[in-house]
């Protein structure tokens, strides 16, 4: 289909070669005829534009289209009249004059002049007097010719009134429709092919008019009539090839052109009418000067195209100071732009070297300063470079609002520029990280330069609306012990500031090569664990959790493992911290949580009497606070099969405690769905145990560590008041750790109702534990909550 379409637009597109080709061999079969069939033949072709310039408007569609249809009326006109025209020479009878013919021809031109005046208006933006004068002079200036060759020997002939009237009117219709043209021609310009052939078509009406009736006026009959003839046949082919050409449908659609400038050709044009009138005159053309009426009409052709030239170049008088005026504005305005830009480059200069909020110096700044101090043969070992980041920085704008944290910003920024040397660079390079850097620093070591900054966050920061805010910073120290580049100062100091966070905040610690060794190797985990998914090295192992009265198999918990590239498992303490600060724990702990719920699946139709059983996943805080956490979990116990009951969720207590406001909607929306919730490492994060009482929990899971304490005992005073805690708020309890026999009978008899541990068995494999299940755990019944 649309290869057809496609064939239809190239038609389309060659249609007006093909009218203008037909038009010519109509023409030569004109002049070769000597038949007087062949008066017939003019009114085929007008017809034949006619048509040409209704399909053209309905294949380009023109907006307005009002002009085409105006030419098709008088293309029309033109075809009843040469056929009336035809008819009186093929029956050879002698035309009279003036005929039908003449009143449809004479009737053609308001039409043509009509369509002319419509393009022209579509054009005018806000009136074009310049174009308007223009066609004016060259209409004026052709109607000196028009008197002197048609219209006087018209008036010295013995014609009747009607005849007078009807002969004059033809070279007053050519007039008019030259104006409007020129005036046309003037406005838009010649730019599109189908203004071209109009354009021409006008052209070789006016010359066939012109050549027809002079030599008729003159001489009583016309000279070379058929090339008049000929000149109007090709005049019809010319405007229906326009109408047909594919540019047709923008001609009312242009911009006007630059109108005030006249260029060499424009004024050629307008001074040569303006001289027909003297020439006339001067060279008696016709006898004119003994001819005091047709003088006096010469003579005010040439006084009305003075009067127009005069208005013209009062026009041009008026754009040219306008112009002037328009330059001294623009000369003016560039002056002011001038002075802005000069003032507007010094604040963009300040900008893009300052912190907008602090006003001290910005990464950009702080860089280049650097950059110069480590180019300096005398810098190194004098060098010192602080970096600063305040801790807890997240919870004052959370707790207080951002206007009140960036006040503190402010604050910090000046008590470090108030602690620094005059010759210290201060720098802000982004959030609340902020830069020292201490050139020639001979007189103190650095760390002890960097224990003057620390001291001054130990005492309070007065904020707007608050009497005073309290907040630490941890301080990364890195010196310049030989010629280095800034990016490596940087990276120490940076190193040197995750370490200091690392061992607690609010310290400063130095650089040590050491520390970028254990950075890189946290970089290679963090690297090597982006791509441990899709090579399949991880894979989860399983630990029983065991019913202490019974020795029964209750439930397992699931636990990560990653064997990376052939090497040693890396233990989960090294590489789960780091899938914490890369974000990787959220598809990671979505995988494990379907490994799980699959495994959990398959043991329930492998093993007799695992109905009961129940799979326990570690749920990281980063996926707690996901919102879409909830919805993924659904979708998980949806394509494994898993009952929602027999799934638990393993969250610490800190991860519960610290960001409630975030957690307990999800949680909420988990327990909805019917899975369990487990407090992970229940008793290390809060001292207080009235946080029992309020976390949305099933199951809390004794830490280890209380289970551990003093060899085979166990922490029997906390581990008692939990169980109580437990009993009395509906929970289950489980102790981690279990190690050794005596932990267990003592674990046992304080009423601990579970355990796990390596006492009943490691981690294992999921075919490891199918066989442990099978050979060696008896089952709970399916009453178990566990």
């Amino acid at each position: 289909m649309q290869e057809a379409q496609s064939r239809a637009l190239r038609r389309r597109g060659n249609a007006w070669w093909w009218f203008l080709a037909v038009g010519l061999a109509v023409i030569i079969l004109y002049l070769v005829v000597t038949a007087p069939v062949r008066h017939l033949f003019s009114s085929m072709l007008a017809a034949g534009a006619t048509v040409a310039i209704l399909v053209g408007v309905r294949w380009h569609r023109p907006r307005p289209s009002r002009s085409w249809y105006l030419f098709a009326a008088g293309m029309g006109l033109y075809t009843v009249a040469d056929a009336i025209f035809g008819a009186f020479q093929v029956a050879g009878t002698p035309v009279p004059f003036p005929s039908p013919a003449d009143v449809l021809y004479l009737a053609a031109y308001p039409c043509f002049a009509a369509g002319l005046i419509s393009l022209i208006a579509t054009r005018r933006s806000g009136g074009r007097w310049g174009a308007v004068l223009d066609a004016g002079i060259i209409t004026l200036g052709m109607s000196t010719l028009a008197w002197a060759f048609v219209v006087m020997p018209y008036l010295r002939g013995h014609l009747s009134a009607l005849a007078l009237t009807v002969s004059l009117a033809y070279p007053l219709a050519d007039l008019l429709l030259l104006g409007m043209a020129a005036e046309l021609v003037l406005v838009a310009g010649v730019r599109l092919p189908a203004l071209a052939l109009f354009t021409v078509w006008v052209a070789a009406t006016l010359v066939a008019d012109a050549l027809y009736y002079s030599t008729l006026a003159v001489t009583g009959a016309p000279i070379a009539a058929d090339v008049s003839y000929a000149l109007w046949m090709a005049s019809y082919a010319l405007l229906g090839a326009g109408a047909l050409h594919p540019s047709m449908g923008r001609t009312t659609q242009l911009v006007p052109r630059s109108r005030e400038r006249l260029s060499r050709v424009r004024m050629t044009v307008l001074t040569l009418p303006a001289l027909f009138g003297p020439v006339v005159l001067i060279a008696d053309i016709g006898g004119v000067r003994g001819q005091a009426t047709h003088a006096m009409v010469i003579a005010s052709i040439v006084c009305a195209l003075t009067v127009l030239l005069v208005v013209r170049i009062m026009l041009l008088a008026q754009f040219a100071e306008a112009q002037a005026d328009q330059a001294s504005a623009r000369a003016g305005m560039a002056e002011d732009a001038l002075r802005r830009q000069t003032s507007l480059e010094r604040r963009l200069t300040h900008q893009a070297f300052h912190d907008d909020l602090t006003g001290l110096a910005n990464r950009a700044l702080f860089v280049q300063q650097l950059e110069y101090a480590l180019s300096r043969p005398t810098t190194p070992r004098n060098t010192v470079l602080l970096l600063i980041d305040l801790d807890g920085f997240k919870d004052i704008n959370d707790s207080l609002g951002h206007p009140v944290g960036d006040e503190l910003l402010i604050t910090v920024g000046h008590r470090l520029l108030g602690t620094a040397r005059r010759n210290d660079t201060v720098a802000r390079m982004g959030g609340d990280e902020f830069a020292i850097l201490a050139q020639d620093l001979k007189e103190i070591p650095a760390e002890t330069y960097a224990q003057r900054f620390l001291d001054r966050f130990k005492e309070p920061f007065a904020v707007s609306g608050h009497s005073s805010v309290f907040i630490s910073a941890s301080i990364g120290v890195a010196t310049v012990a030989e010629p280095t580049t800034f990016n490596d100062a940087l990276r120490h100091a940076d190193i040197a500031l995750y370490v200091a966070k690392e061992r607690g905040r609010n310290r400063a610690e130095l650089f040590e090569p050491t520390m970028s060794l254990a950075r890189q190797s946290r970089a290679r985990i963090a690297q090597d664990l982006r791509y441990a998914l899709p090579r399949n090295e991880l894979t989860v192992h399983y630990q029983p959790v065991i019913h202490l009265p019974t020795g029964q198999v209750t439930g397992v918990e699931a636990l990560l493992r990653w064997e990376r590239g052939g090497r040693s498992p890396t233990p989960p303490e090294v590489f789960v911290p780091v899938s914490e600060e890369t974000g990787l724990i959220r598809p990671i702990g979505t995988w494990v949580l379907r490994e799980a719920c699959r495994h959990g699946r398959k043991l329930r139709d492998t093993v007799p009497k695992a109905e009961a059983l129940s799979v326990a996943v570690n749920v990281s805080g980063r996926q707690l606070k996901d919102h879409r956490f909830p919805d993924t979990v659904q979708q998980v116990l949806h394509e494994t099969g898993f009952l929602p009951d027999s799934l638990v969720l393993e969250i610490t207590e800190s991860t519960l405690v610290t960001d409630a406001e975030t957690t307990s909607p999800h949680i909420r929306a988990l327990r909805d769905l019917g899975v369990r919730i487990s407090i992970d490492d229940f008793g290390t994060g809060y001292s207080s145990l009235a946080y029992l009482r309020d976390l949305p929990a099933d199951i809390v899971k004794i830490d280890q560590s209380f289970v551990l304490r003093g060899g085979d005992d166990v922490d029997t005073s906390l581990i008692q008041a939990i169980l109580q805690l437990g009993h009395a708020l509906d929970l289950d309890v489980i102790a981690e750790g279990v190690e050794t026999h005596h932990q267990a009978q003592r674990l046992d008899s304080l009423g601990c109702p579970y355990g796990q541990g390596f006492y009943y068995s490691p981690p294992l494999a999921p075919a490891a534990l199918e066989a442990y299940l099978t050979t060696q755990a008896i089952l709970t019944p399916s009453s178990s909550r566990l």
